[in-house]
C-alpha cells in the first residue's frame, strides 16, 4: 500500500489551523519533524489523480475523495507487505467517523485518544500497528518509511505522464 505523508505548508487552511500545524512541527522531533497529515492511497487513476483515504481535520473526519497531489507537498511511500484491501475495509467501517481531536494532542500531551474517532495516521495505521494511535505524524513517517520505501520520484514522474501524456 501506498502512503503519502504532507510535507506543504497548509496555505490553505485558517490561521488558527496553521497555528495549530506550526505547533505541530515545532513540537515533533527528527528528520520528519515536517509531516503533519498523513493519506493511504487507494488507488491511481489514468487522468494522475489518486484516491486518499484518511481522517482529514480540515475534512471533518474519516472519508476518501480524489485529488491531484502536489510533488512539493508530498512524500510518497510503499509499504508494499500493508494489504490495501484492509485499509479499504476500514474505510467502509469507519467512513463519517469524527475528527479525533484528543488523540491528535494526546500524541503530544498526556492524554488519551477517543475510540469512536481517528486522527488521520491512526486512521492509517491501525489496520497494520498496534496503539497506532501513540503515533504522531512524524514517527509515524518514520515508522513507514523504515519498513518501506520512498517512492516519492517515480510515483510523481508518473503522475506528470498521465496528466500530460
Amino acid at each position: 500500500m501506498k502512503v503519502a505523508l504532507y510535507i506543504g505548508d497548509h496555505a490553505g487552511d485558517s490561521l488558527a489551523a496553521r497555528a495549530g500545524w506550526w505547533v505541530t512541527r515545532n513540537t515533533q522531533k527528527g528528520e520528519f519533524g515536517n509531516v503533519t497529515h498523513v493519506e493511504a492511497i487507494h488507488a491511481e487513476h489514468t487522468d494522475g489523480s489518486v484516491t486518499i483515504a484518511s481522517a482529514s481535520l480540515r475534512d471533518g473526519g474519516v472519508r476518501d475523495k480524489v485529488v491531484l497531489l502536489q510533488p512539493d507537498n508530498w512524500r510518497i511511500v510503499n509499504v508494499g507487505f500493508w494489504d490495501m484491501a484492509r485499509s479499504v475495509d476500514l474505510l467502509a467501517k469507519t467512513k463519517g467517523r469524527p475528527y479525533d481531536w484528543r488523540g491528535a494532542l494526546a500524541t503530544r500531551l498526556p492524554g488519551r485518544h477517543d475510540d469512536a474517532a481517528f486522527f488521520c495516521n491512526e486512521w492509517v495505521g491501525s489496520p497494520f500497528l498496534r496503539e497506532a494511535w501513540t503515533f504522531g505524524p512524524h514517527q509515524f513517517a518514520a515508522v513507514c518509511l523504515s519498513i518501506g520505501r520512498d517512492i516519492t520520484q517515480d510515483f510523481f514522474k508518473e503522475r506528470k505522464g498521465a496528466r500530460h501524456g
